[in-house]
């Protein structure tokens, strides 16, 4: 089998390549567009109803309204006993997302820690489907496919929410339901948020939304996509991952046969350009990188990491082989081990610094084994 490629750097300078740091002329007046649409709302966590529920996941057991009346479905899990001392909102991936019903397996054991687990689908990916059957026919009725295309032809504006494009809906959501849960948990409980690939990227999107308002206490991120686009635009074909999966290789190949919104299209993808986003974010991160990555350009993942704003002893880099690649054994093991990092960092009776003092020796290197 064929390793990922290295786009010609070492380890040492892909884990350190940092992003165009720039922002788009539109940012600033986008952003506040689209914040004063999303905030307009007051998003409200609801047992689903399943006489007349979405049915494309019928293991969901919550559900709020997002942007444009779109009911957003997802996992509740609470405590059993006594007050939450934190909230997790928890993120997917592009493609292959599990139902609700087997992420909350995933995160059976965390209530019992004092932590209110909310599972989120962004709209699109199945229970979440109901209200936005254009978006679905378009992607497909389990997401990922040409989800991320839908609306990107559509340039931006300074009206409603500012942009058609699917991944701003999205981000949306992931917003609202940091903001449905904080409702749940009140004022006192930190909230915290964790997602890999597209689930990083929307992570880090709503972070810094949030930045202003309520920034999430802490943030962990897998393999963050969605960013450093001047440099991802500009790869040579045979590098650019357009012949692979995940949703920035989609993009760049819906770029590429529609060279005539080519400027668009670039300029909203700079607006949400996630190495940009993540200046805006100072909370404690726990952040995956790989070496070798061509879904998500180990390279992009690690300008989004380098960029964050968090002080250097605030965030945390650990490293794997490869990303959305089987390297076998060894290194499965590696992302099971970053898993138990995560559960330590999370942990709202620890301070991040002193729960990640215990795993410093095998943070840096892909090999490193805890003894």
């Amino acid at each position: 089998m064929i390793e990922p490629e290295d786009f010609g750097l070492s380890p040492v300078a892909t884990l350190a390549h940092v992003g165009e740091p720039t922002r788009s002329i539109r940012h600033g007046s986008f952003w506040k567009t689209w914040t004063s649409g999303v905030m307009a709302d007051r998003p409200r966590l609801l047992t689903r109803d399943h006489t007349r529920a979405d049915p494309s996941d019928p293991s969901a057991t919550h559900e709020f309204e997002s942007c444009r009346h779109v009911r957003i479905g997802c996992s509740l899990l609470w405590p059993e006993r006594g007050r939450p001392r934190a909230g997790l909102v928890v993120l997917h991936g592009y493609e292959n997302v599990p139902t609700l019903g087997q992420s909350a397996e995933d995160y059976a054991a965390w209530p019992a820690r004092g932590i209110a687990v909310l599972i989120v689908r962004v709209r699109g990916y199945a229970g979440s489907c109901d209200d936005v059957p254009q978006l679905v026919h378009h992607a497909g009725h389990k997401g990922g496919g040409e989800w991320i295309t839908y609306g990107l032809e559509t340039p931006l504006s300074d009206r409603g929410y500012g942009c058609d494009w699917s991944f701003s809906y999205a981000a949306a959501d992931v917003v609202n339901a940091c903001r449905a849960l904080r409702d749940r948990l009140g004022e006192g409980p930190p909230l915290f948020i964790t997602g890999q690939s597209f689930g990083a990227a929307l992570g880090v999107v709503a972070a810094s939304q949030l930045s202003d308002v309520n920034e999430p206490a802490r943030l962990v991120l897998g393999h963050p996509t969605l960013g450093d686009w001047p440099w991802r635009l500009n790869l040579p074909e045979h590098l650019g991952g357009t012949r692979r999966g995940g949703a920035g290789g989609i993009i760049r190949r819906f770029v590429e046969n529609h060279p005539n919104l080519r400027n668009e299209v670039s300029t909203i993808l700079r607006v949400f350009d996630t190495a940009v986003h993540a200046r805006r974010i100072t909370c404690p991160v726990l952040c995956k990188l790989a070496v070798r990555d061509d879904v998500v350009p180990a390279p992009a993942a690690a300008a989004v990491f380098n960029a964050l704003g968090s002080d250097p002893g605030r965030k945390w880099r650990f490293v794997t082989h490869y990303g959305h690649f089987d390297g076998g054994l060894a290194d499965l093991r590696r992302h099971a081990m970053f898993e138990k990092v995560t559960a330590d960092f999370l942990d709202p009776d620890r301070d991040p610094e002193d729960a990640m003092a215990s795993w410093e020796n095998v943070m840096a290197s892909p090999d490193a084994r805890r003894v």
